[in-house]
């Protein structure tokens, strides 16, 4: 087995949530309005404006809606823009001097797409953001000096996927998702997308680097034949006019739904369509918005889906993702393994409980994990803010933020 070790790079504090906006005209940024303000640029395609989160010294909140226990007043609320201010027993009593230059109010606004957020922020509109793409980082730095960009690790365990409905007719056969993790060429992902910041190549929900990672696991390499005769064996012998496999006259056709927002994760959906149209199998790529995608799934009116996930390193966090799921993943031989293993927790063998569980997912392929990126790119306008880093390295609290001193007129 081939090992692939992560680089070692400061430890990430603060996650950011992303929002969701309308497919509505967007209304533009006013940066006269905001110049006390912070304002944070998210993406349609990353999360609901409604399940938005803001840490604060008090604890983590939902900025959506209301509560007066939390540390700060709603005081706007759309699919496209949230607005809070913090009341001022919100933090700890500050010097007026630093009191004047904390942010007056946060400001999550909303874009649709990656390219309409990185001409608000080549405009001074937006002040902070994060991005996937090492390219599209470059883009900003090579455009404007007001920025800097700092690449920071990623989450560890945070797994981009193909995740199937194992209810639909064609990807409930175990074959089948095997065939198609054959086919896909997870290194070519890596050099395309990630030659300079890396990544690791998904095997499993934990990284090898994990001690519930098992041995022997099978890392479904790139084996296009393998994936031909896969689909053999489970019936897929011929192929109709448009070069697609049938069986009893069924296409071996399905959708795949992805993040509208960004371009890496188009890019990726193209490069995968590639790979599996080289087995005569037909993915009908459809970019969605996180509700709308989050609606597919909670209804189980989808096929395929390209998503993120993160995962603890906790028996909970695979019961959660894998038992059974919006996957629909009902396995006798998963539920018994589970099971074993919350007997064992605490104890020297549940350790091979785990490792058993891992297995069993590798075997059954009810998703194709794909990569683990190593970093993320923060964009921060460094004009107009400071005191956004503690003495570790990490982001400190949105409302530890400073404002930097105007210029005399």
């Amino acid at each position: 087995m081939k090992v692939r070790r992560r680089k070692n790079f400061l430890s990430l504090a603060v996650l950011l949530a992303f929002g969701v906006i309308n497919t509505q005209a967007q209304q533009p940024v006013d940066r006269r309005a905001n110049a006390q303000n912070l304002v944070i640029g998210l993406l349609t395609g990353q999360t609901d404006y409604r399940e938005v989160s803001i840490t604060t010294d008090e604890g983590t909140f939902r900025v959506y809606g209301q509560g007066n226990s939390r540390p700060f007043e709603m005081l706007e609320a759309s699919p496209e823009r949230l607005v809070i201010a913090f009341k001022p027993h919100g933090a700890e009593p500050l010097a007026p001097a630093s009191a004047a230059r904390r942010p007056q109010k946060i400001v999550y606004q909303f874009f649709r797409t990656e390219r309409s957020l990185i001409s608000a922020i080549i405009l001074d509109e937006v002040d902070y953001a994060l991005f996937e793409s090492e390219a599209v980082a470059a883009e900003i730095a090579n455009t404007t000096r007001n920025y800097r960009i700092l690449p920071l690790p990623a989450p560890a365990n945070f797994m981009e996927m193909i995740c199937y409905n194992l209810k639909h007719p064609i990807l409930r056969e175990r074959a089948v998702r095997q065939a198609l993790s054959y086919a896909i060429r997870r290194e070519d992902l890596k050099r395309r997308f990630f030659a300079t910041t890396g990544a690791d190549i998904g095997v499993a929900p934990f990284s090898e680097d994990s001690r519930y990672f098992p041995p022997g696991i099978n890392e479904y390499d790139y084996n296009p034949k393998r994936a031909v005769e896969l689909l053999k064996t489970a019936g897929w012998l011929e192929t109709n006019r448009d070069g697609v496999l049938v069986r009893n006259g069924e296409p071996l056709s399905f959708r795949i739904f992805y993040d509208q927002s960004t371009q890496l994760k188009e890019d990726v959906i193209r490069q995968i369509k590639i790979s599996w149209n080289q087995i005569n199998v037909n993915a009908i790529p459809i970019p969605l918005s996180f509700s709308e995608m989050q609606e597919r799934l909670r209804s189980g009116s989808y096929d395929a889906v390209l998503l993120r996930h993160r995962f603890e390193e906790a028996l909970a966090s695979l019961e959660d993702f894998f038992n059974p799921g919006f996957l629909n993943y009902d396995s006798p031989s998963l539920q018994r393994a589970m099971g074993n293993a919350k007997r064992f927790q605490g104890t020297e063998a549940f350790r091979a409980n785990m490792q058993r569980i891992l297995l069993i997912i590798n075997q059954d392929q009810p998703v194709s994990f794909l990569y683990h990126p190593w970093q993320t790119w923060h964009v921060i306008n460094l004009v107009k803010f400071d005191n956004f880093f503690d003495r570790g390295g990490k982001l400190k609290l949105y409302q530890e933020w400073q404002l930097r001193p105007r210029p005399p007129q």
